[in-house]
């Protein structure tokens, strides 16, 4: 038996309402009409406009098609709703560890979610509740949140939230134990997981709150209704313990959405993907990981017999990142340079790049990791517009030949282990390891704007260099470029590339004219002719 939650701990249950994967088979939605998800003898959930028009959950069928002629009622696709409240909870294990699925006979479902441990962490109450209720959005429902002490506390707050509208008086987010069992006992008895099965002989004895029912012998109340009645009750007021089974991520990450209607644009598909990459960042929280890469993959609608039923877009990028945000912008680039091939009936997101996740610590100044990280994701963002062929980083050379001495590659973050190696620490991997490691260490990683730590030239060097050296008529054995010039500096000899067969024997010399301009000049060895190669500023 687990014991009972503290009372500093806040549970906040999150019941769907308008969720439109409820539904197995809809009608075309009609202005006079109204809908309401059904069982065989009372109304389940009621949408926005049957709600004005009286009809509540909990209310019978024929009371609810008397309030509301209009009124089409829906049975409910058991096996939908539940992978649908599976992909909700999976997405909302970005906040907590402890996701649960709470349902009850007669009841819609309910999500529960202890968040007691990461209040401070996301900045209170009010601010989780607030991304909590993002996400849902995001995932393409509507939600009626509660929170208190208990799992049973905060899910019959939500049950009443969920009846009496999104405008009520009623406060709902109660985070004191005193507090919360004034606030169950004002609550009617009806909202109670067993008053539909005990609602005629509830009605006789007149108890209309559970208050009403809590201050009835309990004699009586074990006689008449169970045992569970009472267990129930201790259970909403934190008076006894209330174990439950969490929800366990799946080891692998692979989640398909069903579109409601064909899509023939790019663009759109971000709407509907939005879903899976709040399930995917929820999943990555919870496996504590990160991700380098994913494919989405497109379900198309048949338009010949030839046509290709699959399509599929892969996104990689340097730094392995789990903010849902970051990952939606790359996925938009991507889809706004992307033309489909056939209309769009489904999407399926399959995470293979998976990583272990090492959160950034917090300190008092600012880490040169956490600017890396910035900049690296500033990149990638770049990349994922421009095309990441285009995005180039100059890399130092050990060569002296100026044209080889610098070259432009497109650019690659570094990883964290080489981020954060140390220099002179020693280590001996083995086997393959070392073999990969040796390979990784053969490539150069270079930060951003990090510059090599080697003694400047003896001579200055200009700030641009010509793309291919000019070659310069002579007048009076002095060179010309425009004007005569005259060499200022002594000279400085380079001699290098006999390796690669393309050797240089070459005497630089800084050059100006009378005009007070100055040149980077060289001339070779062999032949004397003399080439201008770069300019001053």
């Amino acid at each position: 038996m687990r014991p009972p939650l503290p009372p500093t701990g806040a549970i906040a249950s999150i019941a769907s309402i308008a969720s439109s994967e409820s539904a197995a088979h809809s009608e075309a939605a009609q202005p006079e009409r109204c809908y309401a998800l059904a069982d065989h003898a009372r109304i389940l959930i009621a949408d926005r406009d049957a709600f004005r028009l009286g009809v509540q959950p909990g209310s019978t069928r024929a009371h609810a098609l008397a309030l509301a002629p209009g009124l089409v009622l829906l049975e409910p696709d058991a096996a939908r709703e539940t992978r649908t409240f599976e992909a909700l909870a999976l997405a909302l294990l970005a906040y907590t560890p402890k996701v649960s699925l709470a349902q009850a006979v007669g009841q819609p479902h309910t999500v529960l979610l202890e968040v007691g441990s990461g209040l401070r962490l996301f900045g209170g109450v009010r601010a989780l509740l607030a991304r909590v209720a993002a996400t849902v959005a995001d995932c393409g429902h509507a939600a009626r949140m509660a929170c208190a002490p208990t799992a049973w506390g905060a899910w019959t707050l939500a049950q009443a939230h969920a009846c009496a509208g999104a405008h009520a008086a009623r406060r709902f987010h109660v985070l004191k134990d005193s507090t919360l069992a004034h606030a169950l006992d004002a609550l009617p008895v009806t909202l109670a997981p067993f008053a539909a099965q005990h609602e005629h002989a509830l009605t006789q004895i007149g108890c209309a709150t559970l208050g009403d029912l809590r201050r009835l012998p309990r004699d009586g109340i074990v006689r008449r209704f169970g045992d569970g009645v009472l267990a129930w009750l201790a259970q909403a007021r934190g008076e006894a313990p209330d174990p439950r089974a969490w929800f366990v991520a799946p080891p692998s990450f692979q989640a398909a959405l069903e579109l409601q209607a064909r899509v023939e644009s790019a663009e759109a598909l971000l709407f509907a993907a939005r879903r899976l990459v709040m399930q995917l960042a929820g999943w990555l929280a919870a496996q504590h990981g990160a991700l380098s890469g994913f494919e989405l993959r497109l379900e198309h609608e048949l338009a010949s017999r030839h046509a290709s039923r699959t399509s599929s877009l892969r996104l990689t990028w340097a730094a392995p990142s789990r903010d849902a945000a970051h990952l939606l912008w790359l996925l938009r680039e991507k889809l706004n340079q992307t033309e489909l091939i056939a209309p769009v009936i489904g999407l399926a997101l399959v995470a293979d790049q998976v990583s272990e996740y090492a959160p950034p610590t917090d300190t008092l100044f600012p880490s040169p990791e956490a600017s890396d990280a910035s900049l690296a994701q500033l990149f990638e963002r770049i990349g994922a517009r421009i095309g990441e062929q285009n995005v180039l980083q100059l890399f130092v050379e050990d060569d002296h030949r100026p044209e080889h001495a610098m070259s432009a590659r497109t650019y690659r973050a570094p990883t964290r282990r080489q981020a954060s190696r140390k220099p002179g620490k020693s280590h001996k991997p083995n086997g393959r390891a070392a073999a990969q490691e040796a390979q990784e260490e053969s490539a150069p990683v270079q930060s951003a704007f990090d510059l090599p730590e080697v003694p400047l030239p003896a001579q200055p060097r200009p700030a641009w260099l010509l793309e291919k050296p000019l070659k310069l008529a002579t007048r009076d054995d002095r060179p010309v470029y425009r004007r005569p010039l005259k060499t200022l500096t002594r000279t400085e000899r380079i001699e290098a590339g006999w390796w690669d067969g393309e050797g240089v024997g070459r005497d630089y010399y800084v050059a100006a004219d009378d005009q007070g301009r100055m040149f980077w000049l060289y001339r070779e060895r062999i032949g004397g002719q003399w080439y201008l190669q770069g300019l001053f500023g």
